[in-house]
């Protein structure tokens, strides 16, 4: 909504009638509020002073009591006066009256009443004299007299407020309307100038106000700037027009044509490019193109711009190619007036296309032959094959694979290649995969059926996979003819089952030597122990020394290659079991400690405190691991001294714990190259120690494997002449202290035989040596010895006669002792309970627990040394059964029979 006039002069007179307006407002607002206000104070200054000047007057007629001239006094008080009411109350209350409240005689308004009544208050003056209050006199202001007067006043002031408005409005109007006037000449001016009168623009100048003037100079300023601008710039927009139509007609085919199609101007490159000249072409119709004679401009444009490409014939024949643009040009009436038609010569680039199709043409044509090529020098077959499973193309191995040439393969569906079986589960999953894609058969290898032109199934591998990926519908196939593959597999199924049963030929071969080796160490051993209770001369003792120790060497070079052997073969299981590591460590010192004092070597153990009591482990290999380095380490040691030390690692996952275990010693050391084959089978430092110290080479490569069997690794730190220490860790879990304690003292190798009474013993065995070895150390302790070669006969002469305790054998031929003790216990009566100790060259918890289940009491191992063997027989007697143990034995027995602990068994 417009508010403001659209005159200058009326927004000038408006913004300044409400400037004045307000103005005299505000002037006439402060006027009157401090008029007001003069009033009122003077009306309460007056009041007072009148007030006292009749209390005085008064005063002596009210201690009289003449309330006559009081009353005369009151009413000369009120007359003449702003007061219209007196009154006088004495101390009795009576009350002396006189005037009453005034009225307005005119219009007065109520909030100018209002304002006075409010402000004027009555005055009121005690009457007193000698300290003696008489009365009050009270004045009251007549309100409607003094407002009504303000109203006078206002109404006078504001009548004449605005007739000086009005006519001081009406003199600026005519001054607005004087001095504004030249503006609105400013048209007439406009129209004077253009029709030539050249003084119109001075008379305006000389009668205009100054401001008016000065506005009138900066347009004509700004006036001639914009023409001289306009002028540059036309001339610049001309010179581009020209140099733009020069530029096109060095590029551009340019021609006009009229609204009937025929041609009025054409460009110079026109007539060069075609080769014509301009009076033949001009006034003739535009042909659009030559290979429709008919299709002139009129008939085949529209009101629209054409573009498209267009060939003509030049002069000489030769064909020209143009992309075309014809624009139309409208009149005022918005129809065709002309055509412009600019043409661009592509020629070249249609040439240039040209040749490129035959190129592209040729090396598809090449990499066709390249493509076919390569595949016919890959050795599998390749098939190609459309989406219904049809062959379009097949290499060379294909062919040759299948013996049928292409033309008999080509049109063929690819299941012709495969059995029948085959073929229609390829067809199923290939319908599958095409309708629901899934890829049973796309992307994966398989092995299949192929079927040859003869009829000859054989195995083929087989890989289908999906060209649509490289946009081409198409599946390619790969096959091969595994027939040689399946036959090399079969050959190393066949050799794999030929090493295997070779190795367990060796392993058996191995076990048989280690039986039959220790058959005759026995009766050796035997002997040589046999000896040690005879009365012999120093030199004769001297050399029974020498053989023991010899045959012991022999024994242990024996135990390292069935442990090797079983390594190898990975049949060594590991029996865990609750151990005390200090005291096993312990135990080795000790066995080796009388070694180590021939050489004047200090040893020592040391276990420091956070080594486990008690840990759960493969005793067994835990000490053969010691046995083996700490063996090593007083072999290798001249002088000085061999230390073993133990310590708790780390924690490991699952409450387990890594004990690390140290042999050092001060012995010859080991160079950093022999240090990286020191572990391997068969391996020393140099060929000079072995011809010096011995052994095989294969006990720190059995130890490397036992260590990696029990969840540690094995290493070396030395130097040669500095010595060497030998690190090695295991993995095991915290065990219960109290399963230890009754084992470890059975353990003892060196343990006195036990004293026993005379006892009918049986001794079973199937070589004779160890019959009359056993015979002779029971014999010899005063006990009675019957002797059986074989299971049957043992099993025969308990049924004989009653025995304290038997001897069993393991391994013997006919019946073995696992069997003959169970026929012994199921026989009748007490021969059912006859103890029975299993002697064996086989010393693990496995073995034993295989002759509990037996029936077996007690376990002794060959060879056979005193104290162990009494130690056996002294359990098996006293008829300790062991808790570990119970259930096996109770398993394999009849009812009743009750046999020792097997924490007894040595």
């Amino acid at each position: 909504m417009q508010f403001m006039p659209q005159s200058l002069s009326a927004r000038v007179f408006l913004l300044y009638a409400a400037m004045f307006s307000l103005c005299i407002f505000l002037s006439l607002s402060l006027y009157f509020h401090h008029y007001i206000s003069q009033r009122l104070e003077d009306a309460q200054m007056t009041a007072g002073m009148l007030i006292e000047v009749t209390a005085q007057a008064i005063q002596e007629s009210v201690i009289i009591g003449d309330y006559d001239a009081v009353k005369r006094t009151m009413e000369t008080a009120v007359t003449h006066t702003s007061f219209d009411r007196v009154a006088f109350i004495d101390i009795s209350g009576a009350r002396i009256a006189l005037g009453q409240q005034g009225r307005t005689k005119g219009y007065v308004p109520q909030w100018l009443i209002d304002l006075f009544a409010e402000r004027f208050y009555d005055v009121n003056r005690v009457i007193s004299a000698g300290g003696r209050d008489y009365g009050v006199l009270r004045l009251s202001f007549d309100v409607a007299t003094a407002s009504e007067e303000v109203w006078s006043l206002i109404k006078a002031t504001l009548t004449l407020t605005l007739g000086g408005l009005v006519v001081g409005l009406a003199v600026v109007r005519l001054l607005l309307m004087r001095w504004l006037t030249n503006l609105n000449t400013l048209k007439a001016l406009e129209q004077r100038v253009q029709v030539g009168e050249l003084d119109a623009q001075a008379q305006l100048m000389q009668s205009a106000p100054l401001e008016i003037r000065q506005a009138i100079d900066v347009v004509n300023r700004t006036a001639l700037s914009l023409r001289s601008q306009f002028g540059q710039r036309i001339d610049a927009l001309m010179d581009a027009l020209v140099q733009h139509k020069n530029a096109l007609d060095q590029t551009a085919i340019v021609s006009e044509i009229d609204a009937e199609g025929r041609i009025t101007v054409v460009n110079d490159l026109y007539c060069d490019t075609l080769g014509v000249d301009r009076g033949d072409v001009v006034g003739r119709p535009l042909v659009m193109d030559d290979d429709v004679p008919s299709s002139t401009l009129p008939a085949t444009l529209t009101a629209d711009i054409w573009r498209g490409v267009v060939r003509r014939t030049r002069r000489d024949g030769s064909a020209l190619w143009l992309n075309r643009t014809v624009i139309p040009i409208f009149d005022s009436q918005r129809a065709i007036e002309k055509w412009i038609c600019i043409d661009l010569d592509i020629s070249a680039q249609k040439l240039a296309e040209e040749e490129l199709r035959v190129a592209h043409r040729q090396s598809e044509e090449m990499a066709e032959r390249h493509l076919k090529a390569i595949l016919d020098a890959v050795g599998d077959g390749v098939v190609i094959a459309n989406q219904q499973g049809v062959i379009t193309d097949v290499n060379r191995a294909t062919q040759e694979i299948f013996g049928i040439p292409r033309g008999g393969l080509v049109g063929q569906p690819l299941t012709v290649l495969m059995s029948g079986e085959a073929a229609a589960q390829h067809d199923a999953r290939m319908s599958d995969y095409l309708e629901n894609r899934v890829a049973h058969v796309i992307g994966r290898t398989r092995e299949d059926t192929g079927r040859r032109g003869n009829g000859e199934l054989f195995p083929i591998e087989l890989a289908v996979g999906n060209l649509e990926s490289v946009g081409i519908p198409l599946f390619i196939g790969i096959v091969r003819d595994i027939t040689e593959r399946r036959k090399t597999q079969e050959h190393l199924r066949r050799a794999k089952e030929m090493a295997e049963a070779g190795s367990r030929a060796k392993s058996e071969f191995l076990a048989t030597m280690s039986h039959e080796i220790r058959t005759p160490m026995n009766g050796v051993l035997g002997m040589l122990s046999l000896l040690d209770y005879e009365e012999l001369k120093p030199d004769h003792r001297k050399k029974l020394t020498v053989a023991r120790q010899s045959a012991e060497s022999l024994l242990h070079i024996l135990d390292d290659i069935l442990d090797f052997s079983k390594l190898e073969a990975g049949r060594i299981e590991v029996e865990l079991e609750t151990c005390d590591p200090g005291y096993i460590a312990e135990s080795v010192v000790q066995v080796l400690r009388p070694r180590a004092a021939e050489k004047g070597l200090e040893l020592s153990c040391r276990m420091q405190p956070s080594v486990p009591t008690a840990v759960v482990t493969d005793p067994t290999r835990l000490r053969q691991i010691l046995y083996n380095l700490v063996g090593n380490a007083i072999k290798f040691t001249e002088s000085g001294h061999v230390a073993v030390r133990a310590r708790r690692a780390k924690q490991l996952d699952g409450g387990r714990v890594l004990l690390e275990f140290e042999i050092e010693d001060t012995g010859i050391g080991i160079t950093p190259d022999a240090a990286k084959t020191l572990f391997q089978r068969f391996t020393q430092a140099d060929s000079s120690i072995t011809r010096r110290f011995g052994g095989t080479g294969l006990g720190l490569a059995i130890c490397k494997d036992l260590c990696t069997l029990l969840g540690g690794t094995i290493r070396v730190d030395s130097a040669p002449g500095r010595g060497s220490v030998f690190i090695f860790s295991i993995g095991c879990d915290i065990g219960d202290p109290a399963a230890i304690h009754s084992a470890a003292a059975a353990e003892d190798p060196d343990k006195a035989p036990e004293a026993l009474p005379t006892l009918r013993i049986l001794a079973v065995d199937d070589n004779p040596v160890n019959r009359n070895v056993v015979e002779a150390m029971l014999v010899r302790q005063g006990h009675a010895v019957t002797l059986a070669g074989n299971g049957l006969e043992a099993v025969d002469a308990v049924m004989r006669q009653g025995f304290d305790v038997v001897l069993m054998d393991v391994q013997m031929p006919e019946m073995d002792g696992l069997t003959a003790t169970r026929r012994i216990r199921q026989l009748p009566g007490p021969q059912s309970r006859t103890p029975v100790v299993a002697l064996t060259a086989h010393a693990s918890e496995s073995a034993w627990k295989e002759c509990a289940q037996a029936g077996m009491n007690a376990f002794a191992t060959k060879p056979i040394r005193l104290p162990q063997l009494f130690a056996a027989i002294s359990t098996a007697v006293r008829g300790t059964v062991g808790p570990e143990h119970a259930a096996d034995v109770a398993a394999s027995e009849p009812e009743g029979v009750k046999h020792p602990s097997a924490s007894q068994v040595v």
